[in-house]
């Protein structure tokens, strides 16, 4: 963040946070991710209140500081301050043994402390200060009269407590002064280099011009929009048809708008991997090559830094080794050879896509993935997915949020974010794994405290088919197959509430999982018996560069370097046999519950959490038999036995592997809002966001967000559209193939080319292609088919020619229902023969009722802001009335029609691209005429029937 005084001489300074600061200019040494148990959000924030209530009445806690030192200004809260000790405290808090932590974190923890020291001497006029690293073990229990006794004390047996570990230093304000200008020393040059490019790309963003003597129809309806929106910090939901342009129309005015409203980064984000390509295409053309000249005139560097996020996966060069200098031989010394890469990066005049990103790493032999991920600290503008800024442990959300960015973020495929979010927010632990794992962890040989709470959690794994409505479940079981009482069949429970005491459970497996991962080798053995145990570089954390990174599904992934299964320790000792070594499976069970118990604490309205019981064998009903035994010497004995058979069993409980414990989002807006809010502005546009208030409520947009539908570039002759009234239910489909088929051979013979042919499912599409190709076997074919490869895809694709003939038959909402480019004749028609409903299901139920009850709580909620703020903000008449956010929603529409016909109008768009394209589009079902969906369809469409 660059800032100045424009109302004095004041020289421009670059504002740094005090974290940032020290992560520049105090880390050394290796990469190392190395897993260490970490407290939750919740659980740091309940610890620094736990040591704020111990110190007495006269404790400062979170004081702001700030101070100037050359071109720097320096920022930042300091966690407590104790003023009749003169004592200042960072609060750490951990879990585990604090021996565990690397020595380069205890020295950044160091270096935080002094230059808060140095701010605080500074602002209080103090000569000299104790500095206090406060470390919390948020697993410890303190004892009960700790705060009680420390309150009442006043401050005064500071560092009493078991849970509490302190290392205390005095400094003289002198050598915190010394200690301070040596780290600004550090990044002086750095940031004089930031202030330098800052006025660079300032003044080559002021004089951008657009790239085209013409706008395409629409496209600058659409950019001045954006424009306002960016200028006034609003939030802006724009549909705009394909064809209109739109990621230049919202790239162009948010450029524009940088230098005029102190921009510091923009973030343009997509769904999918052929998005960004488009969106780096857009800037190559939009951005002139302007070159700045840093202090040496042979580093030459771009104007605009433009930087391209990619997948963890995607981009680590060695997937099977764990991140930290022992194992990965990229991660070694990586904090060393940093300097050297980022300064190559950033004076490269390219953008620095994945591809360049990866030369500049491997020239300095250091992590890709990682690299970009610190230069996601000082690019202007950011290409990466929505997970990126929406997700959890998302890396743009927490810059933004710790360099108190002012950021523009730009939403391309919005219509997607609703269900990606929900999928960020939602997860479910595997039973079957957990059925194996715990009964593992049980055994001894293992810590005695994950023993008991492995078997804690089983138990209460278990207790958790007797949930019921008593217990808040949404109305009775929801069944998936009828279930009878006696739970022979499968069930799936639907909760309103969490289930206390599991949640506990596993809490507690949690932090006693853990502290053993971190240290799996002090095991419950005798030490003559204890075998040295062949670790694997499992213990890996999915953290980056101080930060979570956001590619949580890749964590366990990356946390083994075999990749194999659970492993025995060899030794003599039977006790030691059955020990289990940590490997991946089992890091991926323990990121799976640390996932869960996290997103617990955010549990609401908006959440349900499901608990599915598998099928499970009716008891046996035995029946007394006549036979010779009765007659027999062992009359006694055998009648016994038959009388006990005789009586009916009680029906045994599920195993854990028979109960799959979810939690689900229902509705995404409680996690979006807060990230929505954190930026400056926010742009979400799409060709389908119709109607717009089900996507403003469930995205959670502002009340006074701007709604903007945009008129389409093509006009109806272009397209032929067909309603056919065809029935595709299930129960119908055996009857429809023959007319599809006979509708389609009809449609080549009269315009041979290339078609699209979407279906609801895999079985559908068979169908329907095989009887085509009985009927008319000279049509060329070709067919989706399940888990494609990326290879695969792109043959697919390659069919599509200029010159070429034939149907690709593709399932509706996959891989070529959008995200796909065939224009001219690579495309000229689509069969669409679903609504894309999602199917009847006691999952999706269960998710209606939900729904239901959170746009009621959501509606009301608004109205009472409404009625709080009084009158409403005064709009720009030219954006039209704001969507009527508080309108009655149907949760059933929610829950199916309007994500179907998403899925349809996408599909459909495929085959329109340019004002110059003809084609047709083939609407197979008789549902298309029902008024309420003929009114999601695009609007310049003029369906036939």
């Amino acid at each position: 963040m660059i800032t100045a005084d424009t109302s004095s001489n004041a020289p421009e300074r670059y504002r740094i946070a005090v974290r940032e600061l020290c992560a520049f200019a105090a880390r050394e040494g290796d990469l190392d991710l190395r897993f260490t148990p970490s407290p939750t959000a919740q659980q740091g924030i309940r610890g620094h209140q736990r040591i704020v209530r111990r110190r007495g009445k006269d404790y400062e806690s979170e004081i702001s500081l700030s101070g100037c030192i050359g071109n720097l200004e320096i920022r930042g809260r300091a966690d407590g301050y104790d003023p009749r000790r003169n004592c200042l405290e960072e609060i750490k808090t951990h879990r585990g043994d604090l021996s565990r932590q690397p020595a380069n974190h205890r020295a950044l923890h160091w270096a935080q402390a002094r230059v808060y020291g140095a701010l605080m001497c500074r602002s209080r006029d103090l000569e000299g200060i104790t500095l206090a690293l406060v470390y919390l073990d948020i697993a410890a229990d303190a004892p009960a009269s700790a705060a009680k006794d420390e309150s009442e004390s006043g401050g005064d047996s500071i560092g009493a407590s078991q849970d509490e570990q302190r290392l205390e230093a005095w400094w003289s304000r002198e050598a915190l002064e010394a200690e301070l200008a040596r780290l600004a020393a550090r990044f002086s040059e750095f940031a004089a280099n930031e202030l330098a490019h800052r006025r660079v790309r300032d003044s080559a963003l002021g004089t951008l011009a657009f790239p085209w003597p013409a706008w395409r129809p629409g496209q600058r309806q659409l950019a001045e929009h954006a424009y306002k929106a960016v200028m006034t910090g609003r939030e802006l939901l724009a549909e705009a048809p394909t064809g209109t342009g739109k990621t230049l129309a919202t790239l162009y005015p948010a450029l524009r708008a940088m230098p005029r409203n102190g921009t510091d980064r923009l973030f343009y984000l997509t769904a999918r991997t052929p998005g960004r390509a488009l969106a780096l295409d857009a800037l190559t053309t939009l951005v002139p090559e302007v070159v700045e000249h840093t202090e040496s005139p042979d580093t030459p560097a771009a104007a605009l830094r433009i930087l391209e996020l990619g997948a963890r996966s995607k981009t680590c060069e060695h997937p099977t080794l764990a991140c930290h200098g022992e194992s990965c031989p990229l991660a070694r010394g990586f904090h060393d050879r940093l300097p050297a890469a980022r300064s190559a990066a950033l004076a490269d005049h390219q953008p620095l896509t994945l591809a360049t990103t990866r030369r500049h790493a491997l020239a300095h032999e250091i992590c890709p993935y990682f690299l970009a991920q610190e230069l996601s600290r000082w690019a202007d503008v950011i290409i990466g997915d929505h997970n990126h800024y929406f997700d959890s442990h998302a890396l743009l959300f927490a810059l933004t949020q710790a360099n108190d960015w002012r950021s523009v973020v730009l939403v391309d495929e919005s219509h997607n974010l609703i269900e990606r979010a929900r999928g960020m927010y939602s997860t479910e632990l595997d039973a079957r794994q957990f059925h194996f794992l715990l009964k593992q962890l049980s055994r001894t040989g293992h810590p005695a405290p994950l023993r008991s709470a492995s078997r804690t959690l089983a138990r209460q794994w278990r207790a958790l088919e007797q949930l019921g409505p008593e217990n808040g479940s949404s109305g009775n079981p929801s069944n998936g197959n009828g279930s009878t009482d006696d739970g022979s069949q499968q069930t799936r429970l639907a909760l309103e509430t969490l289930p206390g005491d599991f949640l506990k459970a596993l809490t507690q497996w949690t932090g006693a999982m853990g502290d053993w991962l971190a240290e799996p080798d002090k095991a419950a053995t005798p030490p003559a018996a204890r075998p040295q145990p062949a670790r694997a570089a499992v213990t890996q954390a999915p953290e980056q560069l101080g930060l979570i990174a956001s590619d949580a599904s890749s964590a366990a992934s990356s946390a083994t370097d075999t990749g194999t299964a659970p492993t025995v320790s060899g030794s003599a000792s039977s006790t030691a046999k059955r020990r289990v070594e940590p490997d991946g499976e089992m890091m991926e069970a323990y990121f799976a519950a640390l996932t869960l118990t996290r997103l617990a604490e955010g549990f609401g309205d908006h959440s349900l959490f499901e608990v599915e019981l598998a099928a499970t064998k009716p008891p046996r009903q035995a029946t007394l038999t006549s036979g010779s035994s009765s007659r027999s010497g062992a009359a006694s004995a055998a009648g016994a036995e038959a009388e006990a058979a005789a009586r009916p069993r009680k029906p045994r409980g599920r195993s854990v592997r028979q109960i799959q414990p979810r939690l689900r989002c229902v509705s995404p807006a409680p996690w979006l809002a807060p990230r929505l809010r954190a930026s400056h502005a926010t742009l979400l546009f799409s060709a389908t966001l119709n109607p717009p208030a089900y996507h403003h409520r469930l995205l959670g947009l502002a009340d006074n967000a701007v709604w903007l539908s945009v008129e389409s570039p093509f006009r109806a002759t272009q397209v032929q559209v067909s309603r056919h009234r065809l029935s595709t239910r299930l129960r119908d489909r055996e009857a429809s193939c023959r007319p599809i088929a006979e509708l389609m051979a009809r449609q080549y013979q009269q315009r041979p080319g290339n078609y699209l042919a979407f279906f609801s499912s895999f079985a559908y599409l068979e169908q329907v292609a095989s009887t085509l190709q009985q009927l008319t076997p000279e049509i060329p074919q070709w067919r989706q088919t399940r888990a494609m490869t990326e290879a695969e895809r792109t043959t697919f694709i390659q069919r599509f020619t200029p010159d070429g003939q034939g149907i690709g038959f593709a399932v509706l909402g996959g891989a070529f229902g959008e995200g796909i480019d065939l224009p001219g004749s690579r495309l000229i028609g689509a069969f669409i023969a679903t609504l894309g409903l999602a199917g009847f299901s006691p999952e999706n139920e269960a998710l209606k009722q939900r729904l239901a009850q959170w746009l009621q709580s959501d509606a009301r909620r608004r109205v009472e802001r409404h009625s709080t703020d009084g009158a409403k903000e005064e709009r720009d008449d030219e954006a039209g009335p704001l969507p009527p956010v508080i309108q009655p929603l149907k949760a059933d529409d929610c829950t199916y029609l309007y994500p179907g016909l998403t899925r349809v109008v996408q599909a459909a768009g495929r085959v329109i691209r340019s004002e110059q394209d003809q084609g047709v589009i083939h609407l197979i079902d008789d549902r298309f005429l029902r008024p309420e969906v003929a009114r999601l369809l695009p609007r310049w469409w003029t369906p036939t029937d």
